[in-house]
């Protein structure tokens, strides 16, 4: 007898959708440069001005046009800027005159130092308490948990960190004061990169590491205390329906243990989990500046904050498109990573 030779099975590799996503790349950036430029002609006053002060004379005025080129045709100015920053080039700052492109790799590891564990707490604080309102839904737990997350949705997040600032530094003592990333008494790191965060640890200043990581609690647990809910939420709507569904049902109709059926229904809550976390990320980028100015950390969003105050042009521009392009690669990276747990959007 002949066998029959099994079907050959669908494969549906990544490459193809990777290769799709950069594509989508080079116009994306086209379209970041050009917003960026235009930054230049939506801030209100002349450049002039907002750096010569309102006492320049027209002399002094006409010399920083020239110097920073708004005498020429915009066109002209345009094409000048996207070769700058298709070299690197991100200008130099109004206020400091250093390159933005230096002042913003020197500030972006601070501010990660905020952001990354931010999200991880977020995610924690919020899958618990999605997880606790999806198992007992309709019950106590479920609105004790529910009345918990519209409270931090509904709490500005400046107001959570001041809060906590009350708290654990003037009442309980418990947390360093808000005086930034390093204690008065702790000896600066030895300047390697510019970041805090890396040369203190490239310079083996340990005091200066433990002083970086007291002061981050706060806003840390500010930063997760407030985004929380949006996890929450999501777990709570996704872990409802799968501990309704058939394959978790069947799980404990076999007598598996309680502890795998939830696992096997929190399975399905991983895809969105990630998906805001990416999201939450890009948004933090720039959204941490009001947390960094509350307790005077030197990130990068604090630093575009003030740019933004003083109409230093070269720092909005540089950081609007800077957290553009590392938003757009977040996403690609998001999109694999999803792709790659979920065969069924390749299908899609």
């Amino acid at each position: 007898m002949t066998a029959i030779a099994a079907p050959a099975k669908r494969t549906n590799p990544l490459w193809p959708f990777i290769f799709k996503r950069l594509l989508v790349i080079p116009p994306a950036l086209i379209v970041l440069v050009t917003l960026s430029f235009l930054l230049v002609s939506l801030v209100p006053g002349d450049p002039a001005y907002l750096i010569l002060g309102d006492h320049a004379t027209p002399d002094q005025v006409a010399k920083v046009h020239a110097q920073l080129g708004l005498d020429q045709p915009w066109l002209d100015r345009y094409l000048s800027y996207l070769g700058a920053v298709l070299h690197g080039d991100l200008g130099e700052s109004f206020s400091t005159g250093q390159p933005v492109r230096t002042q913003i790799l020197s500030l972006l590891p601070n501010s990660l130092v905020l952001i990354l564990p931010g999200i991880a707490a977020a995610v924690l604080i919020g899958t618990v308490l999605g997880g606790v309102a999806a198992y007992f839904r309709r019950r106590m737990p479920d609105r004790v948990a529910s009345l918990v997350i519209t409270s931090t949705q509904s709490i500005p997040d400046f107001f959570i960190g001041l809060l906590l600032i009350l708290i654990f530094y003037f009442h309980l003592h418990a947390a360093p004061p808000p005086i930034g990333a390093l204690g008065t008494d702790t000896v600066r790191p030895e300047q390697i990169t510019g970041s805090l965060a890396l040369d203190a640890v490239l310079s083996g200043n340990w005091d200066a590491v433990r002083s970086i990581m007291g002061h981050a609690v706060l806003p840390v647990l500010t930063l997760g205390i407030f985004f929380s809910s949006y996890f929450a939420k999501t777990v709570r709507s996704s872990m409802t329906q799968s501990l309704a569904s058939p394959h978790v049902e069947f799980a404990r109709a076999i007598g598996l243990r309680e502890g795998t059926a939830i696992g096997y229904a929190f399975h399905s809550a991983r895809t969105p989990i990630l998906t805001y976390a990416a999201l939450l990320f890009g948004s933090l980028l720039g959204g941490v500046a009001i947390i960094e100015t509350v307790f005077a950390w030197p990130g990068v969003g604090a630093w575009a904050l003030d740019g933004v105050l003083k109409g230093d042009i070269p720092v909005i521009q540089g950081f609007v498109l800077f957290v553009g392009i590392l938003t757009l690669f977040v996403y690609l990276a998001l999109d694999v990573v999803v792709m790659a747990l979920d065969p069924r959007v390749r299908i899609g």
